[in-house]
């Protein structure tokens, strides 16, 4: 069954595959072969030429040290008619260098004249030679070169390297040729035996007929792969012929032409190289150097290759199975992924995770911590988990919770903590080690759920009817405050504009609460139903609590909790415009940071935006912008908050801060009034003016950069 399931569309893809790879590979294999066996031959060039360089040095020196040096014997030589007295002198010489010659693997030493008759022969009686037309190359040569000249030759007695160099008379006309014969088979064998390469010969047939006397050429046998050609047994050697195709041989050597064989012996690789041995003065061939040497680097080349495309074409099956496998855990794995996806994203959006280590670092929290929090999860993560921790609550109930975590225990309660903005919220959770495989704690996990909306439903009606009555009881009865009847207007226009804030949240749960009797009366309600009533009246209770923690914070004497950084209370701001077809520009140090209230300086930069929306509105401004700058001088922060919805009227821009003025009488628009953002500001010490400019009009909001959480915050 399971090689069944093998033969479908990948079955042909690896068909295909392994042919691709067996062709990549050999087509690799064979240019490095090629490589190998062009670098072998350049090698096997190489070291016969130095061979043969070095014997043309030892001739060179030996000529000029003992020939051409010799100014006597070299007057003889030139000399047209020797007497007999001369021709001894001569000989003599000549005798006893032809046997220190010798030394140097040079076998016979002549001399001619320029007509090529024998002067000197240190092996045979001097022979009246008669100038044909192999001299008279020759000579033609060396009279216009005046340099050496050598060649390969075949005699009766042996083959032999010839080197010639001319005799050169004062006005260096050559008079004389001075000829050395190097023997060949010697020469050779030095060569296999320095550099273990196999060297023959071999001469075709008709050349050697020509050249030999018949007595001689029986001492000659036919080459076993061409019977044209001949080698004898004194310079071939004495290794066994390797095993070469003899219809390939007979063909190439034919061509007349250098090439190269490889061939296998005793699971041996061997590389022939067969080179053409041309007469001096044409081209004709007279036969072959025949190199042959080991060539186990070919075979190797083979072998890693064949090894190589043999692997892959294991690994390529190995990775099919591997794939097929794959798919059916896949497959069976597919559901329980879906579900855990749908797990883990309901846990990181709606529960509140976080995980530390030891050392109370975070090194991981859900997005419901961060939304409670305040802070991103590039933020966060990394930081001590103490950057949540509310002061409100004492070191000793930390220092009780951690201990008792620390030695593996779970702790379980309420806690209370800081969001990012300064606000505080409640949980109430879990918090247990975390263990690594071998048992041991090496982090901590919290899992809590918000009750912050739940601890505020609890206290909120009796701490605002107890906070009212005491602040309102100050206004009427205190001295020192002397406040008139204008202040006690002033907190009627607070309360109302904070009421109209209560009014939406308030007017959706009496809705939400009709609408669900309704639903129970019917009895069309389902269990979805219930969920989504539960989460609505959650998210409009939690507004609800916003809005009384802000109206609370306007009568709170505090000195805890009130350093804010500037740039975030604007974007908070910005953000609460977010569906208004603004583009709102930012520009400033968003890293400064001043003491105070949050949701004051919140609640005047939302006042002073609706401000421009209702101008936008009632202007029919279509591309609407507002910019906002912070400066920062010394101790002084400055707020520039502009629009292009054409600026105030003249008429209105003195009054625009008064008590009971305004322009909207019209329209209806929520926000903080003028005079009371004016009075919220200056309430800490800043100033806020207003004045026109190009296509609109600029509010100004100084604030006093100081610590002033020490001091009591005076009621308006």
């Amino acid at each position: 069954m399971y090689f069944k399931r093998l033969l479908n569309w990948y079955i042909l893809l690896s068909i295909v595959l392994v042919v691709f790879i067996v062709v990549f590979f050999k087509t690799f294999e064979k240019k490095e072969k090629d490589l190998v066996l062009k670098n072998t031959i350049v090698k096997l060039d190489k070291v016969y030429q130095k061979y043969l360089q070095n014997i043309k040095e030892y001739n060179e020196i030996l000529f000029f040290n003992h020939i051409a040096s010799n100014e006597k014997l070299n007057a003889l030589i030139i000399k047209k008619d020797k007497s007999l007295e001369e021709e001894s002198y001569i000989k003599k010489n000549l005798d006893n260098l032809s046997s220190f010659f010798k030394t140097y693997n040079i076998d016979e030493l002549t001399i001619y004249s320029n007509d090529f008759k024998t002067i000197y022969n240190s092996r045979y009686e001097i022979e009246k030679n008669h100038l044909n037309n192999t001299h008279k190359k020759i000579l033609e040569d060396l009279t216009k070169n005046k340099n050496e000249l050598s060649s390969i030759v075949v005699s009766n007695t042996n083959a032999s390297l010839k080197i010639f160099k001319p005799i050169l008379d004062k006005n260096h006309f050559v008079q004389a040729i001075f000829e050395t014969s190097i023997d060949l088979p010697k020469f050779s064998h030095k060569i296999s035996i320095n550099e273990n390469i196999d060297i023959k010969y071999i001469f075709k047939k008709s050349i050697l007929e020509k050249s030999l006397d018949s007595k001689f050429l029986e001492n000659y046998l036919p080459y076993v792969y061409d019977t044209n050609y001949l080698y004898k047994k004194s310079f071939f050697t004495s290794r066994n012929s390797n095993e070469l195709d003899k219809h390939e041989v007979e063909y190439k050597l034919n061509k007349e032409s250098r090439f190269e064989l490889i061939s296998m012996k005793n699971n041996q690789t061997y590389l022939t190289s067969f080179v053409p041995i041309s007469k001096y003065f044409s081209d004709d061939k007279i036969g072959y150097i025949i190199f042959d040497m080991n060539f186990s680097r070919y075979s190797e080349i083979s072998h890693n290759y064949n090894l190589l495309t043999l692997f892959t074409i294991f690994l390529l099956l190995f990775v099919f199975i591997v794939f097929d496998q794959y798919k059916r855990r896949k497959k069976l794995f597919y559901n329980l992924q879906l579900k855990l996806n749908s797990i883990t994203k309901s846990i990181d959006k709606y529960v509140i995770l976080v995980e530390t280590d030891l050392e109370g670092i975070i090194t991981y929290c859900s997005q419901a911590f961060c939304d409670i929090s305040g802070y991103k999860k590039s933020e966060i993560i990394g930081r001590p988990i103490s950057i949540v921790r509310n002061p409100d609550i004492s070191k000793k109930f930390f220092e009780s919770m951690w201990d008792k975590i620390s030695q593996g225990k779970t702790w379980e309660g309420e806690i209370k903590n800081l969001d990012k903005n300064g606000n505080s919220y409640w949980e109430k959770g879990v918090i247990s080690p975390i263990y690594s495989i071998n048992k041991r704690i090496v982090g901590y996990r919290a899992i809590k759920v918000n009750i912050t909306d739940e601890k505020q439903l609890q206290k909120v009606n009796s701490l605002l009817k107890k906070e009212l009555f005491f602040k309102l009881n100050e206004i009427k009865t205190s001295d020192q405050l002397k406040v008139d009847e204008s202040k006690i207007k002033l907190m009627s226009q607070i309360l109302d504009t904070f009421s109209s804030e209560w009014k939406k949240p308030i007017s959706n749960i009496s809705s939400n609460l009709l609408d669900f009797e309704n639903r129970v009366d019917t009895a069309r309600y389902t269990k979805k139903d219930l969920k989504e009533f539960v989460l609505n009246q959650k998210e409009e209770i939690k507004y609800l609590s916003i809005n009384l923690n802000e109206f609370r914070k306007l009568f709170i004497d505090s000195d805890k909790n009130d350093k804010y950084n500037i740039s975030e209370v604007v974007h908070s701001a910005i953000d609460s415009f977010s569906n208004e077809n603004i583009v709102f520009e930012f520009k400033g140090d968003k890293t400064l940071e001043n003491y105070g209230v949050f949701y004051d300086l919140k609640k005047v930069i939302s006042g002073i935006i609706i401000n421009s929306i209702d101008a936008f509105k009632s202007k029919k401004i279509e591309e609407k912008k507002i910019s906002i700058e912070l400066i920062a001088e010394q101790d002084i922060a400055t707020l520039k908050i502009s629009d292009n919805a054409g600026g105030i009227s003249k008429e209105f821009l003195p009054k625009i801060f008064d008590y009971n003025f305004s322009t909207k009488y019209h329209t209806k628009v929520d926000g903080l009034p003028l005079y009371l953002a004016k009075l919220i500001i200056e309430k800490s010490d800043g100033k806020m003016w207003v004045e026109n400019i190009e296509n609109g009009c600029c509010f100004f909001i100084e604030l006093k950069i100081k610590d002033r959480r020490s001091e009591r915050r005076e009621l308006i």
